[in-house]
């Protein structure tokens, strides 16, 4: 099959599904297209000589979501804006493909009447990464304009002998060096509230480190509390005992190596659920449906934005 794997620019750069577009170069023809501003993607005319169009995190569009005629695949991320209903309900309506990575969009999704969907669980491959152990008492905190210092600090005192290595926010580093400084440290902060799949945390447990994680998906899909990562809530902040960092260190390893099994095997699966897709032929009474949930649709974006910008003003004490 000819595939269009549809992606903002952003991802381009940071090649974040570079793993995902590896499993379908293994069988497909895969063309590659990026845009610059969110359900603007102005796509390739050449769509129609594309057997599968996926949308990675965005749809191509808030209105007109899918492309009818084509198979239609969509790849959302939890830290965007997919608790929506109406949406979902839209996207139910439509019949078209979602490969989740997060088990809350999962059920949520299924809960809206989506039926057609996958659900798979990425995992990097741990001989790819650096195995360094790294110094047991040193933190690894990257700044991503939602945790900082005064975290790291209430989380692991500097007065209890641990040590803080912090990426800003604004620091610039090729990938090669971050895991580098990265690989020096035992233990390492998951560095965001909520995430679409992790590659950050993800990376750091394939590595061996002890991840502390706010207990919000996808890391809380990832981290078994005290065994293979501490999760943390951001309402209340309390230093981390050493005897539990050291029991994630003991335990970590083995379990990395059964969440790589995992994703190979449900890599095996995403092919499949390529070529069982059908093209988009909607009834007249489905557009109907879908036309009149679409300013529903709108307001719950305007609220769930107003709500996202309320929150955030409210973390400003972790920063």
């Amino acid at each position: 099959m000819k595939i269009l794997f549809v992606d903002h620019e952003c991802h381009k750069k940071t090649r974040s599904a570079e793993f995902f577009l590896d499993v379908l170069r293994k069988e497909h023809e895969v063309c590659e297209h990026y845009y610059s501003k969110h359900y603007r993607t102005g796509l390739p005319v050449p769509v129609a000589g594309c057997d599968v169009v996926i949308a990675w995190e965005f749809l191509v569009s808030r209105r007109k979501f899918h492309l009818p005629g084509n198979k239609n695949i969509f790849v959302p991320m939890y830290d965007n804006e997919w608790g929506s209903y109406w949406q979902w309900k839209r996207i139910a309506w439509s019949g078209i493909g979602v490969i989740s990575f997060c088990d809350k969009i999962t059920a949520h999704a299924r809960r809206c009447g989506v039926t057609n969907i996958l659900d798979v669980r990425y995992f990097p491959d741990p001989a790819q990464l650096p195995r360094e152990t790294g110094e047991r008492n040193r933190v690894f905190l990257w700044e991503r304009g939602e945790f900082g210092k005064s975290l790291a600090e209430r989380l692991f005192p500097q007065s209890e002998g641990y040590v803080l290595e912090i990426k800003s926010d604004g620091e610039f580093i090729s990938r090669d060096e971050h895991l580098v400084r990265m690989s020096k440290c035992g233990i390492v902060i998951a560095p965001r509230r909520k995430e679409g799949i992790g590659m950050a945390f993800l990376e750091a447990m394939a590595m061996g480190k002890c991840v502390v994680a706010n207990n919000d998906a996808t890391m809380n899909e990832y981290i078994k509390n005290g065994k293979s990562g501490i999760l943390f809530s951001c309402g209340d902040i309390k230093p981390i005992r050493e005897e539990d960092v050291d029991a994630v260190r003991a335990q970590i390893g083995d379990y990395a190596v059964d969440m790589r099994a995992r994703w190979i095997r449900d890599a095996a699966k995403i092919n499949d659920f390529l070529a069982r897709q059908p093209e988009i032929h909607l009834t007249f009474v489905d557009r109907l449906k879908i036309f009149l949930a679409y300013p529903l649709f709108l307001l719950e974006g305007a609220l769930f934005r107003f709500r996202q910008k309320y929150v955030r003003s409210q973390m400003g004490v972790l920063l």
